[in-house]
């Protein structure tokens, strides 16, 4: 669809005999700027006809485009973590709230998992840490109580590749 729009004349009156109205003597608010006063040669005060196309309003896809995923969802099992530290480089302990501590030897790593939430916060459930060293600061990651255990899992082994003994 094309939509043409109307021309000024160079008596000031649109195509259809509507005339322009001049605004200088309208006052001008706080803040703005009255755009009459501007020098003649930064004011436009010619109209040309201008063809555009316009395209279908609204939004259009296709039922394979909004094709629906599976997410995984909900805890899993926290075994998927917790299985990825051995006795030799780690201390795992569980306290009396039943939430699970793993600290590395050096105690440079923590996991702490919080079945119920951690106290004083907002659900976090997990909590990834590494201390950092003189020169380089450490990082923290925590995750919802329904993370699922699996993406939980893939971080820690992710952060468990990166350690090497000094």
């Amino acid at each position: 669809m094309r939509r043409t729009y109307p021309t000024m004349s160079e008596n000031g009156q649109f195509a259809w005999g509507r005339q322009e109205r001049s605004r200088k003597d309208w006052p001008t608010l706080p803040k703005h700027v009255n755009v009459d006063v501007f020098p003649e040669k930064l004011q436009v005060r010619e109209v040309s006809p201008v063809t555009v196309e316009v395209a279908q309003s609204g939004f259009a896809t296709t039922v394979h485009a909004l094709r629906l995923r599976s997410w995984k969802l909900g805890p899993g099992q926290p075994a998927l973590v917790t299985d990825q530290f051995t006795d030799a480089d780690f201390k795992l302990v569980v306290d009396d709230r039943a939430d699970v501590h793993v600290n590395s030897m050096d105690g440079r790593f923590y996991l702490g998992w919080f079945p119920t939430g951690r106290p004083g916060t907002d659900g976090e459930g997990w909590v990834i840490a590494v201390t950092g060293t003189a020169k380089t600061r450490g990082y923290r990651m925590s995750f919802d109580i329904e993370t699922p255990a699996d993406i939980v899992a893939a971080a820690v082994a992710q952060v468990l590749a990166t350690s090497q003994p000094c």
